[in-house]
């Protein structure tokens, strides 16, 4: 049975969680006044737009450096608020590696944004203008709206009160058909955890694509199909300004960590032929399993081709490719995508040196 609020009861032959994730708050004080938001779905910006119109907002503090954080900046830029990005560690997307997050850096203050790292957050408070002054470790900065952004936890009260078993992670455990510790009650989304095909381990990834795949296996499988959820190569990318980056698998310190003797090359090359008007300059680090040969991993940052190639490579690593075959794979050829050696093919090469 479930009781809803009302005390009604609902009798159920099969139940599936979705309760989904909250976003996690970093409890300082003034962390509840009015203009400081946190962008979960659709009303939160809703609300957010309406507030930057209606309070004719000019300058927007971002805490944290996230993902959504990152992509909410340059939505601010566009809108002409001067905006800062104050994060408690020394650069972004620290897990792609230093270089890589210099150059989210970069793209950053290029247009704009301010970005304070090794800046933690202390407390927030109200002004008499109705503006909000942000203390932090590095002196205070008075803004028209704060985003927090600092990440989503599981939202799994529900499920732990129910006896549901929770993992590792803080989400909800769930065996390849979605199923629960209970064969009758399923979960999907932000709340469950996901298998990781390359690290096989389980990890906490709320990402809106695996949410969908999810639910759609755990509806197909309380109507009676008998389909399975592999699990996740741990794929992701995002844009900010004109710069794309993307991941896929393990970074080498991941591999390493979880008991893989890695190695990995980064090289430099370009979005389509050299002589082809149009192309930039990307770069790709490959991440190998120096005992069998196989990818592990990849990360890009580019300006354009960068989620083209670490799309390539997430398949690559659900097939279980090695360097070798990485290194001659048929890709598609035209000048206005690629050389004739794409930047995939010379990353595996260097690796194979």
């Amino acid at each position: 049975m479930v009781q809803i609020t009302t005390g009604e009861t609902l009798p159920f032959d099969y139940l599936t969680v979705a309760t989904g994730a909250t976003p996690r708050l970093p409890s300082v004080t003034g962390q509840d006044l009015e203009g400081i938001f946190c962008l979960r779905n659709v009303t939160d910006a809703i609300r957010l737009k309406s507030f930057i119109r209606q309070r004719n907002a000019r300058r927007a503090v971002i805490v944290g450096a996230g993902l959504i954080s990152l992509e909410v900046c340059e939505a601010f830029r566009r809108l002409g608020l001067e905006t800062t990005v104050i994060y408690r560690r020394d650069l972004p997307l620290r897990r792609l590696g230093k270089d890589f997050a210099e150059q989210i850096v970069m793209e950053l203050e290029s247009n704009g944004a301010n970005f304070l790292g090794d800046t933690g957050l202390e407390s927030f408070e109200p002004t008499s203008s109705g503006a909000i002054i942000v203390h932090t470790s590095n002196g205070s900065l008075e803004s028209d709206l704060v985003l927090i952004g600092i990440g989503v936890v599981p939202e799994v009260s529900l499920a732990s009160e129910a006896g549901i078993e929770l993992g590792p992670t803080g989400a909800i455990v769930v065996n390849e058909y979605m199923r629960t510790n209970f064969p009758f009650i399923y979960a999907a989304g932000d709340c469950c955890e996901c298998f990781h095909r390359i690290s096989r381990k389980p990890v906490y990834a709320p990402l809106g694509d695996i949410a969908n795949k999810q639910g759609r296996i755990a509806g197909a499988n309380i109507g009676g199909q008998n389909v399975l959820f592999p699990g996740i190569v741990g794929s992701l990318c995002f844009k900010v300004f004109d710069l794309e980056v993307a991941s896929t698998g393990l970074t080498l310190e991941e591999a390493e960590k979880v008991g893989f003797k890695a190695d990995s090359v980064t090289i430099q090359g370009v979005s389509k032929a050299h002589s082809y008007p149009g192309s930039r300059e990307l770069q790709i680090r490959l991440v190998t399993d120096t005992e069998s040969g196989r990818i592990l991993g990849a990360q890009s940052v580019g300006g354009d081709g960068v989620v083209s190639r670490i799309n390539a490579l997430a398949v690559a690593l659900t097939g279980g490719l090695s360097i070798e075959e990485l290194a001659y794979m048929d890709l598609a050829y035209a000048p206005p995508f690629s050389g004739a050696w794409d930047p995939i093919h010379i990353a595996a090469q260097q690796l194979l040196k």
